[in-house]
């Protein structure tokens, strides 16, 4: 019967054989940080009301738990009562005050959720996650795109090594076509994690989309370091592909050295696509695949 609820997405509550059972399935989507919201709802609303005296310390862990599932489903005046219930625990806490302008956002208000964050901020400035509450304020309001490329820039200088900020800060200039500042984020996210395949593989299409020979260059380099890095990555492969084929065919700005080098490279990428094409994709893809690389002049067996 568990097996039988979580394949429909919304685990039950009758589908545990027990209570520990309910209450170890949230504590492990808590630990493993998966949202799961409804489900979460589902279990927690039952467990809560009929079980509450028996969670020990983990009552309140699981109040909270079940607000922010509850404000993921709109279940605001759930959300409302499981909120008042810490407030009443937990009067001097920061943690709850985050959660009431979380409740005010959901809400729509979101200059009173500001307004809390802000004196909380100021109470505690080395706070991040308040910090980052006031960068989701901006960021749920329409036509306040500038507004948030200043909050997260001030963020990322007192929280440098916030590489999740770094890249939403990058995707913020990319949306703006400010691909030299979205370049610059990649590459501090880079020498955070420098074998990480997913931030090179991002930089080599930043700075393919920016063009020209020095950019092209750098892409085709961070293109093939992800290649080492994941030799399966089907994007980054690719990616090698696109960018060896530029530089191989430009008119000026490429050494000849650069050019044959790039022939070569495009061909040997072309080949690990052919081999894993052959291997998992269906028939479609691999033809596909075939046409991209004629009309790229592009020979797997280069």
């Amino acid at each position: 019967a568990k097996k039988m609820a979580e394949e429909n997405g919304v685990a039950d509550v009758a589908a545990f054989s027990s209570w520990q059972a309910a209450r170890d399935q949230l504590r492990k989507w808590r630990e493993e940080g998966s949202r799961q919201s409804e489900s979460v709802v589902a279990l927690g609303e039952v467990l809560l009301a009929e079980r509450s005296s028996q969670l020990g310390d983990e009552l309140w862990t699981v109040y909270e738990q079940v607000f922010l599932a509850a404000l993921d489903c709109r279940r605001t005046h759930l959300a409302e009562s499981y909120l008042q219930l810490l407030e009443r625990k937990f009067p001097e806490s920061q943690r709850v005050a985050l959660l009431r302008g979380m409740r005010l956002e959901a809400a729509g208000f979101f200059e009173d959720a500001d307004k809390q964050y802000q004196q909380m901020s100021e109470e505690d400035p080395s706070n991040a996650a308040v910090h980052k509450r006031r960068i989701a304020v901006v960021k749920a309001q329409k036509g306040k795109s500038h507004e948030l490329v200043e909050a997260l820039t001030k963020y990322v200088q007192s929280f440098m090594s916030d590489h999740e900020a770094w890249m939403e800060l990058s995707e913020v200039y990319v949306s703006h076509q400010e691909y030299s500042k979205a370049a610059f984020c990649v590459e501090e996210v880079i020498l955070m994690f420098p074998h990480h395949h997913l931030y090179h593989q991002r930089y080599a299409e930043i700075r393919y989309t920016m063009g020209g020979a020095d950019n092209l260059e750098l892409s085709r380099k961070h293109f093939a370091q992800a290649v080492q890095l994941n030799g399966r990555s089907v994007r980054a492969l690719t990616g090698l592909v696109l960018t060896c084929s530029t530089i191989a065919n430009m008119s000026k700005g490429a050494s000849s050295k650069s050019k044959k080098d790039s022939q070569r490279l495009a061909g040997w990428a072309a080949s690990r696509l052919g081999a894993l094409y052959e291997k998992d994709a269906n028939d479609c893809q691999q033809s596909s695949l075939t046409a991209m690389l004629s009309m790229l002049s592009v020979s797997e067996r280069q």
